[in-house]
């Protein structure tokens, strides 16, 4: 039986990871928007190194959202490791996607864990998604907040989805999945918001010519 006191804990539990992230996902978006490179992808005005800095850096954020995590167990890891390779598929197509989510792919698989295998796959899986998005919303840059948000549970409950598909034991990675993706969707689905919030607000200061 669950009562309100568990019902409670559950819920700081799962708010718990968007609390230690959220901050750093907005620092985080306001600095690298700043920077020229960045701004040349975001603008569609950009080169090869462009392209090339731009998985680095949101490479490294992948990875990040990694080691912000929390642990839940059996190597699982409560975390907003999608949330870049979402930001890059949306903003760049699915090859700049999955790149990025392939940084944090590789990163999260050498951790190992239970679920280091479909947890992997599912961070790449998130950058070919949001690129599949990008092209079908015709390579306009981001999306609307909610559906950015809506994005992001569905992704977050397909990385659910698959480590209970490919993950064994199966009672472990139900218990992995159980713990962890609640507030793995809060955290990516709000800190999605965050990111399309200052790079609109961005793209709105600066002008494309500034860019080039």
């Amino acid at each position: 039986m669950v009562t309100a006191g568990s019902s409670q804990s559950m819920l700081g539990d799962d708010l718990t990871l968007f609390g230690r992230t959220e901050v750093f996902i907005y620092v985080f978006m306001e600095i690298v928007t700043k920077i020229e490179t960045i701004q040349r992808v975001m603008f569609g005005k950009a080169r090869l190194i462009d392209y090339i800095f731009f998985i680095l850096v949101f490479g490294a954020f992948s990875i990040f959202g990694t080691l912000i995590g929390n642990p839940v167990g059996y190597g699982g890891i409560s975390n907003i490791r999608d949330l870049s390779p979402m930001i890059a598929g949306l903003v760049a197509g699915p090859v700049v996607g999955i790149a990025v989510g392939l940084v944090g792919g590789i990163h999260r698989l050498f951790l190992g864990g239970v679920t280091c295998y479909a947890c992997s796959l599912a961070t790449v899986l998130a950058g070919l998604l949001a690129g599949l998005v990008y092209l079908l919303n015709g390579k306009k840059c981001l999306l609307d907040i909610i559906p950015a948000m809506l994005l992001a549970i569905g992704i977050e409950l397909i990385h659910g989805s698959l480590a209970l598909m490919i993950s064994r034991p199966f009672a472990v990675a139900f218990e992995v999945v159980a713990t962890a993706i609640p507030g793995m969707i809060i955290a990516n689905s709000l800190g999605l918001a965050i990111c399309v919030i200052v790079i609109r607000n961005t793209k709105e200061i600066v002008k494309p010519a500034d860019s080039q």
